[in-house]
C-alpha cells in the first residue's frame, strides 16, 4: 500500500482538528471530504486513521479498539483473490457458450 504523501497527511490533521471542533461525526468519509481527498487516500493514512479512532473514544470514553493491519491486508488479499477466482469462472463459462453457440450456426453459401 502506498503512504499518503507529506502533504495530504498535513491536510488529514487538520481536517481531524477542525472536525472535532466542529463536533462532527468522527469518521473516514467526513475526514476525507473535509481534507479534500479520496476515502481511499484517508484509508492509507494509517496514523491518522489511529488518530481518528483515538479521538472517537476519548468522544465516546473508551479506549481505541486495536487495529491489526496484517490481519486486514490478509482478508482483503483473500477478498480480491476469491473475487478473481469468480471472474475466471465467468469468463470459462462465457467462453463454452460462445463455443457452443458456434456449432449452432448455419454457414450462408454465395452462389
Amino acid at each position: 500500500m502506498k503512504p499518503v504523501s507529506a502533504e495530504t497527511e498535513r491536510r488529514l490533521r487538520e481536517a481531524l482538528t477542525q472536525l472535532m471542533a466542529a463536533d462532527e461525526r468522527l469518521s473516514v468519509a467526513n475526514l476525507a471530504r473535509r481534507a479534500g481527498v479520496s476515502r481511499a487516500t484517508a484509508n492509507r493514512a494509517v496514523a491518522i486513521r489511529s488518530e481518528l479512532r483515538e479521538a472517537e473514544a476519548g468522544r465516546q470514553g473508551a479506549a481505541p479498539a486495536p487495529v491489526d493491519n496484517d490481519e486486514q491486508s490478509r482478508a482483503a488479499s483473500e477478498n480480491i483473490l476469491a473475487q478473481h477466482a469468480q471472474l475466471r469462472a465467468l469468463l470459462r463459462g462465457e467462453e463454452r457458450r460462445r463455443n457452443a453457440d458456434i456449432g449452432n450456426v448455419i454457414p450462408i453459401l454465395r452462389r
